[in-house]
Parts: structure tokens; C-alpha cells; sequence
């Protein structure tokens, strides 16, 4: 049994209550500490953490999330960087996940400090497991508090309502308890699998370090993303939320999103190039950091008026070219990009910089190797020194053969002669244009959607309805790949979407958009 301890960023959101005490709120940053509070002469402070522990078991690896509180004396020992925890401390902890509370409990600590681990298991309901049977199966401390249910398998938002009914001694009743409100969301990364007609299929993934995912498209023809989450646009959450920050994962192997600048919106609103940032370290996957601060929150808020709690963020190339990324060492950075489509048969042109990321992307002179291949096979290659001059890129002319055609993998290796400097871009030879089809919905049929939206007919005659709407080809969508989906009720997202519909909020493609996802997971059967 292997077991890998890895700190993850949280979200922490926090209100504290306690007698005359006004609100302070947490920054949300990893770990949380509240703003200190007097009880008799002890001013006291509460600290939460969280973790994830990850632990093979029988060849699956199964993440535990592990809630730390932490609960001292403010201000000793500032010498030697030590506190003093608070002895005999009672919690008394209710979890809230999506509005419902699936722990409440009491909890008595000699030493101030409380840890819960929350395990994933197929369990419907959440069970309180044997402490001593669930330490050493998974190597944790004996004196730990461990829950498991499959709730726990999601990150998102986990809400914390605790209350420290005693401190110093158990006899030690408070007569005002020290309450805290705390807003935990976990990391969480979502896979979505896309089926290009270049690249074929891929896997686009999303990290939210907010709440979760609850919808998600990719355009192929903008190779625009689009995903959402709750988010409730009120003055208490911006107050609380001191950034949101998301990760769209693109993998490497996707060379048309492997583009040198993205452009993103939130709402409908622009992001400034600041808030989106490329970070090409990772060996398997792109990651593009969408980070928005609580005073640009605040700016979008002040300016807007939301009708729905939802944040819908919206990722796409600012252009098709150039294409970038970074070498294994991190050291260099290659833009490369062409004039003319690549076509077997002919002769293509390479253009590419070469640029030293630790002097902020400069270009700079160095040895290089070139090569190109297909299929494994190798149908070009040269060598030579880059160009340090800003305004003389490097070039490639090189044969496509008549018999290659689709992916290319352009091969940058040893640069600087490094072993470790090398990068691959995967290029579409005779590229193939994605087809369009026209989405045609007669008017009339945003009445059912509406009344469907304001719940005055069910999913089943909504769902008669569109069966025989489509059969008849009154609405016409293309026929998604049925897969075998565990969904029996439609996802509240497209009840939403039906509503805007009928309202004129979207046009008819993003609503045949969710009238193709509900033939995709088989509620609709044509």
C-alpha cells in the first residue's frame, strides 16, 4: 500500500459570530485563519487546513479529504514561533454540502485540535467508521475522526458551521459560544471527452477551485469552452470570495488549443489578458489559469445586474496562430506558426522564434534539431542555430509526401544541446473543415419550453413531446453518439436553458445543444 500526502489548494470562506463580535471573513487561501476572539482572558484563535491523502488500495488510488481545526491560544510563544493550544475544547460541527447537513457532531478535544477524514465509498449515506480499524488500514492517527460516503467522492463547496461550546475544561460550559461559518471548496478536475474531426478524440478537463462544475460545451468550429458553477452574486459573497480561480486543462496532444494567446469571458463580460495565464509545465496536459481577485469581482458586481447565481466562463484562441509551448526543462519557448495550409504533396514553410523564458521570453541563439514526423516515421528534419533578432524569425521549408496525411508531430530536440530541452506540437496536414448544421425550431415550440422551464407540464411530456417533434423532423439537431449514461431526470441546466430559450435569451443552437446532450445520455430516444 503506497500513500502520497498532497496539499491542495482550497477556497475557505468565513464569517465568525460571537456576542458583540462583528463579521470578519476569511482571504481563502489554503489554509484559514480567523481573526482572534476573547473569551474570559483567553484571546483565542481558530485555524482550519485542509488536505487530500491519496492511498493505493487494490490498484485504485482513493483520495481522502482530511479537515484539520486547530484551535489556540493567540500570541504565545511568538519567539519560537510556537502557540499554545487551548485544552478540553468541545466543537460542535454540522457539513453542509449542496444545502444538506450530512454530519452532526459533537466532538470533545484534549488538545484543541480536530481532524476529519472524509472517504469516498459507494455509500449512499455517510457513516461514521471505526477509528482504530480505519487508522491502521489507512495509516492515519488513531485519534482522528473518520467519516466515509460518496459524497466525499466530489471536491466543491463543503460548508462548516462550528460552535466551541467549552474550552480549558469540559465543565467549562460558554455561556456565548464562539461560532464560525466556514466555506471549504476542495479542488476538484472534471475530464470531458470531445471527438475532433482533426485531432479525433481528446480530453478537455476542468480544475475549479470553486464549487463544481455544472455544465460544459466545446464549440468546434470557435474551439471556444464554455463551462459554469454556482456562484451567488450577492454583497455577503463577494465580501467572502477572495478569488475565483479555475484551470482548463488542454491536452498536448490538441495542437488547434495549443495557442500562444486565449481570450476568456465571465458573464458575457471580457477578462483582461492579466487574468489569463499559460502554464505549459506539466508533461501531459496545458494548463490555462483563469484568475479573477475579489477587488475585480467587486468591479463586475458594482457594474451588473445577474439574474441567475451562476458564473459561466467562456475560454477560446484570441487567434489559430501561432501555436507555443515550452520545453521539458522549462527553459525555452518555441512559437510556431505557417503561412500557407500544410497539403501532401507539396512544399510547406515552417516559421518559428525561439525564446528563453527566464529572460522574459527574449529570443535567443542557440542550436537546435528539427524534426517531423508521421506515424513514427520520420519525413523531415534539419538543424541549425536560432535567431536572437526580434524582427528575423527562423524557417523550415520541408516536402510533405503525398501518402501523409492528418497529424504531424513537429519534433523540437536538444536545444542548447540540453537533453532535457525538447518539444513536441502536433500539426493537421490537408485539414478537414468542420461541418455546420443549421439547428431549425419553429417558434411555437418555445411555448412547451417555457411551460416546461416554469413547471406547469413534467420532464415526461417534455420529453414525449421532443422525441416526436425530432421524429418528425419539425426540430431538426444531429444525431449525438447515444452512450450508456446512469441519468434518469433531466439536469436542472437544461430546464434553465429551456427557459432562456423561450424567453429569447439564447438562440436555437445552445438549446439544440441540451436537446443533443439528452440524446446522448438516452432520455430522448429517436
Amino acid at each position: 500500500m503506497n500513500f502520497k500526502i498532497l496539499i491542495i489548494p482550497v477556497f475557505l470562506i468565513g464569517v465568525l459570530f460571537a456576542g458583540q463580535i462583528g463579521d470578519s471573513f476569511g482571504h481563502g487561501l489554503g489554509s484559514e485563519t480567523m481573526p482572534p476572539v476573547m473569551i474570559g482572558e483567553t484571546e483565542a484563535t481558530l485555524e482550519v487546513n485542509s488536505s487530500t491523502i491519496y492511498t493505493d488500495v487494490d490498484g485504485e488510488e482513493k483520495g481522502i479529504r482530511q479537515i484539520s481545526i486547530d484551535f489556540f491560544e493567540t500570541f504565545t510563544y511568538v519567539e519560537s514561533n510556537e502557540v499554545k493550544p487551548i485544552d478540553n475544547v468541545t466543537f460542535q460541527v454540522d457539513l453542509i454540502k449542496s444545502g444538506n447537513v450530512i454530519i452532526s457532531e459533537t466532538f470533545q478535544r484534549d488538545d484543541g485540535i480536530l481532524v476529519m477524514n472524509l472517504t469516498p465509498s459507494d455509500n449512499e449515506q455517510v457513516q461514521v467508521m471505526e477509528r482504530e480499524t480505519f487508522a491502521s488500514f489507512f495509516g492515519l492517527a488513531s485519534e482522528q475522526y473518520n467519516f466515509e460516503g460518496k459524497i466525499f467522492e466530489n471536491g466543491g463547496l463543503y460548508e462548516f458551521e462550528i460552535s466551541v461550546l467549552t474550552i480549558n475544561s469540559y465543565d467549562n460550559v460558554l455561556t456565548d459560544p464562539v461560532g464560525y461559518d466556514l466555506g471549504i471548496s476542495i479542488e476538484e478536475t472534471t475530464r470531458y471527452e470531445i471527438n475532433d474531426v482533426n485531432f479525433g478524440k481528446q480530453e478537455l478537463g476542468i480544475v475549479t477551485f470553486f464549487d463544481q462544475i455544472t455544465d460544459f460545451s466545446y464549440n468546434t468550429n470557435t474551439k471556444e469552452i464554455t463551462f459554469s458553477f454556482p456562484f451567488e452574486w450577492d454583497q455577503r459573497t463577494i465580501d467572502q470570495t477572495t478569488v475565483i480561480h479555475e484551470e482548463v486543462l488542454v491536452p498536448k496532444t490538441f495542437g488547434d488549443l495549443l495557442v500562444a494567446k486565449y481570450v476568456a469571458t465571465l458573464n458575457e463580460l471580457d477578462l483582461p489578458e492579466s487574468m489569463i495565464n499559460i502554464d505549459d509545465f506539466s508533461s501531459d496536459d496545458r494548463l490555462v489559469h483563469i484568475v479573477v481577485s475579489q477587488k475585480e469581482l467587486q468591479e463586475i458586481f458594482s457594474a451588473n445586474q445577474f439574474n441567475d447565481d451562476t458564473i459561466t466562463v467562456k475560454v477560446k484562441p484570441e487567434n489559430d496562430l501561432p501555436l507555443s509551448g515550452v520545453t521539458e526543462n522549462g527553459q525555452f519557448k518555441i512559437n510556431l506558426w505557417w503561412n500557407e495550409e500544410l497539403k501532401s504533396g507539396q512544399n510547406s514553410t515552417l516559421y518559428f522564434d525561439v525564446l528563453d523564458t527566464f529572460l522574459k521570453d527574449k529570443p535567443i541563439a542557440i542550436s537546435y534539431n528539427l524534426g517531423i514526423f508521421h506515424d513514427g516515421k520520420e519525413i523531415a528534419r534539419t538543424n541549425g542555430m536560432s535567431s536572437e533578432s526580434k524582427g528575423q524569425s527562423n524557417s523550415f521549408e520541408f516536402f510533405i509526401p503525398s501518402d501523409v496525411s492528418g497529424i504531424i508531430n513537429v519534433k523540437f530536440q536538444k536545444l542548447d544541446d540540453s537533453k532535457v530541452a525538447n518539444l513536441e506540437i502536433p500539426l493537421i496536414v490537408d485539414r478537414k473543415n468542420v461541418t455546420t448544421t443549421d439547428y431549425k425550431i419553429p417558434e411555437w415550440v418555445k411555448n412547451n419550453a417555457g411551460w416546461w422551464a416554469d413547471g406547469q407540464i413534467p420532464d415526461s411530456a417534455f420529453i414525449d413531446g421532443i422525441e416526436f417533434l425530432i421524429k418528425e423532423e419539425i426540430i431538426v439537431v444531429p444525431l449525438s453518439e447515444v452512450q450508456s449514461e446512469n441519468g434518469s431526470t433531466v439536469p436542472e441546466w437544461i430546464k434553465t436553458n429551456a427557459g432562456w430559450w423561450a424567453d429569447g435569451q439564447i438562440d436555437d443552437k445552445t438549446f439544440a445543444t441540451g436537446i443533443e446532450f439528452l440524446i446522448k445520455i438516452g432520455l430522448i430516444v429517436v
